[in-house]
């Protein structure tokens, strides 16, 4: 007996603890929405690289190995069945199959444009499930390219990622790079409420602006740290950006 009474506060302290933890974990906020923006956060510790579909119905990221999809605005996202070790950094469409690139050509930096290519994995359920995809267009005609770093809404305004470069030292050749925001070839400037590492663009068929990056950043270049949880976050512009 005197050995059970010993082991059941023991216990109970144990107990106490898990439950503080769980608490603790179930009221962890959200990242909330702003006047100018719909933010969703990320199901992986790892920045989003793409996103394609429609926020008011099945939106699909990928967050390079994970590809996840949601039909509630992000507040659950189920895990598609790809299982491939190669990263996808983009999504297309042609018809209605929906492809997932796996590399990139070209620079993001201001003068040039980044490209997703090679799609070598594809859905017809919305990036629920993915089968090995042939693209026959490879050698027989033009290469699909997706824009990362720039992207055209409906009205024909071409957005894209706003760098700012950093010598890594005086007189360096090789510099730092950081996304600052996002303009337009019709004047416009867009910033996000805190500092990311964006990672793509892309339009809806309401010409509201979709915006995937990494997680909140409290430090960059030699000095780059993450606020707090490393999950990326997508935001979506609540007005149409024309």
């Amino acid at each position: 007996m005197l050995v059970k009474n010993k082991i059941l506060p023991f216990m109970a302290v144990l107990l106490l603890a898990a439950c503080s933890k769980k608490d603790a974990e179930a009221v962890r906020p959200e990242p909330a929405d702003t006047p100018d923006w719909y933010v969703l956060q990320s199901p992986d510790a790892r920045p989003i690289e793409s996103v394609a579909g429609d926020l008011d119905g099945t939106l699909v990221i990928s967050t390079m190995f994970h590809i996840y999809q949601t039909k509630d605005r992000g507040r659950t996202w189920q895990l598609s069945d790809y299982q491939d070790k190669q990263g996808i950094l983009g999504f297309g469409v042609v018809q209605d199959t929906l492809l997932a690139l796996r590399s990139t050509t070209g620079a993001s930096l201001p003068t040039s444009t980044e490209y997703a290519i090679l799609p070598e994995f594809a859905s017809l359920d919305q990036g629920a499930t993915w089968v090995r995809y042939h693209d026959h267009r490879h050698y027989n005609g033009p290469m699909l390219l997706v824009a990362r770093n720039r992207a055209l809404s409906p009205s024909g305004t071409e957005y894209h990622i706003d760098y700012r470069l950093t010598p890594t030292a005086p007189n360096s050749g090789s510099s730092y790079v950081e996304t600052i925001g996002i303009t337009s070839t019709a004047g416009n400037y867009l910033s996000l409420p805190q500092r990311h590492n964006i990672t793509s663009l892309s339009f809806d068929a309401r010409a509201r602006l979709y915006v995937t990056a990494s997680a909140a950043l409290c430090g960059t270049l030699e000095k780059f740290a993450y606020c707090g949880p490393e999950n990326g976050l997508l935001y979506v512009s609540k007005k149409p950006q024309l």
